[in-house]
């Protein structure tokens, strides 16, 4: 396609009505979703049916013990929040259990809704925009390989999108719902939740939130404190504060460390996330951070601090930084080229059953390293130049209040006396 043409299409696609641009979101996350999933066979061949779809076994017991009326914790071994497994549910309906390529389309269905919701929710603040994000978000690495490969981190990034994207919408009460559905689902929406009250506008507000995510927690977690009693406590308890027996979980700085022979302390580990992200929290609110800018730095803050991190959760990251990358293509590349050092990394950290990682020889847990820490060099560097700026999202709500205030000087205001 000569340039000229480029641009016509370019032009052409931008111009279209909301319905042509949904339309097109979707056919193209068809299009490269099924692709993904067609070369499934490929790309194991190349790195090995051993290392392909690692959690799928796992998936599959939890939603057959569900769905034969079993309970969760107590009948099979349950390593994360519950409603993760609920959610999971249609997918072995439909032969998941059979055919692991159901669990892949699943999965990059929940990619494409998070690819929808984003256009149609934040186009308000700019159409063109919101368009672009949305696409950049679903043919993200961390989202077509991710989703299309069968694992649920698309899942895990719909929950926290959704809440966000409720938040900078004004939707407080649904959000806050979607926040406490979303912490029993994989926890990450915890992390929305104190920029939501921070940025409530009576304390009327900020207790209505507090007491919707706190009551969804316990008619969630209630049942299974009841039902499954130390199970549930012991799961509470290793994904808050690990399990001492299993170190080599994730890729993160701190589990290369531990190789190596040199072991931080829980304690001081989650000491430092929680400093981390009380500092990122008051800053932002102390500069006067849009919403969306404020949950960015809470969220990235805590990938470069949290001890237990897998390479598909940067998915998370990158769905907040598009909003920049819409607008600089510098910030897109960017998000895109961060797949690199976390794979890599991912590569070199060993898996967490038993067995050696993909790549291994004497030391190499230094070259894990190095590519653990050139990840998140590389997030906070995209970080600090995104953040220079304000998001379309910020600018376009600037944009709309003071529209507002202007229409409501304007409907306030009475003509004045003609002079005599």
């Amino acid at each position: 396609m000569s340039e000229r043409r480029l641009a016509r299409f370019k032009h052409r696609v931008i111009s279209w009505n909301p319905l042509k641009k949904s339309l097109f979101i979707i056919v193209i996350g068809i299009l490269a979703f099924g692709t993904v999933i067609m070369l499934d066979g490929t790309i194991g061949e190349i790195f090995g049916q051993e290392n392909m779809h690692p959690d799928i076994q796992a998936y599959r017991n939890r939603t057959s013990t569900i769905l034969d009326g079993g309970l969760l914790y107590t009948d099979v071994h349950t390593e994360t929040p519950p409603l993760i497994n609920y959610l999971m549910i249609p997918a072995q309906l439909l032969g998941g259990d059979e055919n692991v390529l159901v669990y892949s389309a699943y999965f990059s269905f929940f990619s494409i809704l998070g690819g929808l919701l984003m256009y149609l929710a934040l186009r308000r603040y700019d159409d063109t925009s919101a368009f672009i994000m949305s696409l950049l978000y679903m043919l993200s690495p961390f989202s077509l390989l991710e989703g299309g490969l069968a694992n649920d981190e698309t899942i895990v990034a719909f929950t926290v999108v959704l809440p966000a994207i409720l938040i900078v919408i004004n939707r407080s009460k649904i959000a806050s719902l979607i926040i406490g559905l979303g912490i029993w689902t994989k926890m990450w929406a915890i992390l929305l939740a104190p920029v939501h009250f921070l940025h409530s506008k009576t304390w009327k507000e900020r207790l209505t939130i507090i007491a919707i995510i706190g009551g969804v927690s316990i008619a969630v977690a209630a049942p299974f404190l009841a039902l499954c009693g130390d199970e549930f406590t012991w799961f509470l308890k290793y994904y808050f504060m690990g399990d001492p027996e299993r170190t080599n979980e994730g890729f993160s700085a701190h589990m290369f460390l531990e190789l190596g022979g040199i072991s931080i302390p829980n304690v001081v580990s989650i000491a430092l996330v929680l400093a981390g992200l009380l500092i990122a929290y008051f800053y932002a609110y102390w500069k006067g951070l849009g919403k969306w800018e404020s949950m960015t730095l809470a969220i990235v803050v805590f990938f470069c601090l949290y001890h237990k991190m897998h390479g598909g959760y940067y998915l998370i990251p990158i769905a907040f930084l598009v909003a920049w990358g819409s607008t600089n293509w510098k910030i897109a590349a960017r998000c895109f080229l961060l797949y690199v050092p976390v794979m890599l990394a991912v590569a070199f950290a060993p898996p967490m059953v038993e067995g050696d990682a993909f790549i291994h020889f004497e030391g190499s847990w230094i070259v894990g390293l190095i590519f653990a820490i050139s990840a998140n060099i590389l997030l906070l560097e995209t970080t600090y130049v995104a953040m220079k700026e304000k998001s379309f999202i910020t600018r376009g709500i600037e944009r709309l209040e003071e529209s507002d205030s202007i229409d409501e000087v304007e409907k306030t205001s009475t003509p004045g006396m003609p002079e005599v």
